[in-house]
């Protein structure tokens, strides 16, 4: 699984992971993503939740975003993460980059609601396959307020988890834009109802 990053001021970096634990998104699937909402980067908001290597955040301020804020809580994730971020941050003053990076410890529950209103203009989420649907409660009750008006919310899952997602929206504030499927891997893209689509 590649954890290279390929793309803006950081490209060329190897991102450090936890062997255990944690399953990076893949580059092929963060690429894809991220090209398809490459026009959304430039100077966002990001924030990158169940962060493990924080490849998905990282890649977004590497391709144009203003700001990143990890959520991580595994131990040894976090040791990753930190020693990624710091390459980030060095890679960043060197390219005269103003970056503003954001690490949260903390369990997803209690760190979204210490996280100020309308904080963010894309918001992707990446659980465990299997507690997707036990951690979400916790996101979807503060996703409204924490989203800013046209943001754009992603959370990778897999199969079963992008159906429970499709009949979680169908009573949300967020409607489904699309699925897109990697083998395995799901990726499901939200935003406001009524907002721009995607």
């Amino acid at each position: 699984m590649s954890l290279r990053l390929t793309t803006g001021f950081c490209s060329g970096m190897s991102l450090k992971s936890a062997s255990e634990g944690t399953r990076p998104t893949s580059g092929k699937v963060r690429a894809a993503v991220m090209n398809s909402i490459q026009l959304r980067l430039a100077d966002a908001r990001v924030l990158d939740g169940f962060s493990g290597s924080g490849a998905v955040g990282i890649e977004a301020v590497s391709r144009g975003a203003k700001s990143a804020t990890f959520i991580e809580s595994g131990k040894e994730a976090l040791g990753f993460l930190r020693a990624n971020l710091a390459e980030v941050d060095r890679r960043a003053k060197n390219a005269k980059k103003d970056l503003v990076l954001r690490l949260e410890s903390q369990a997803m529950s209690k760190t979204l609601p210490l996280l100020k209103d309308k904080s963010f203009d894309l918001l992707w989420f990446d659980p465990p396959y299997a507690i997707l649907s036990q951690e979400w409660a916790a996101i979807a009750k503060e996703l409204d307020r924490l989203a800013d008006d046209d943001a754009l919310v992603i959370v990778e899952s897999d199969e079963a988890g992008a159906k429970f997602l499709e009949d979680w929206q169908k009573s949300s504030p967020w409607e489904l834009q699309k699925q897109k499927s990697y083998g395995i891997i799901h990726v499901s893209f939200f935003e406001r109802r009524g907002g721009e689509d995607e």
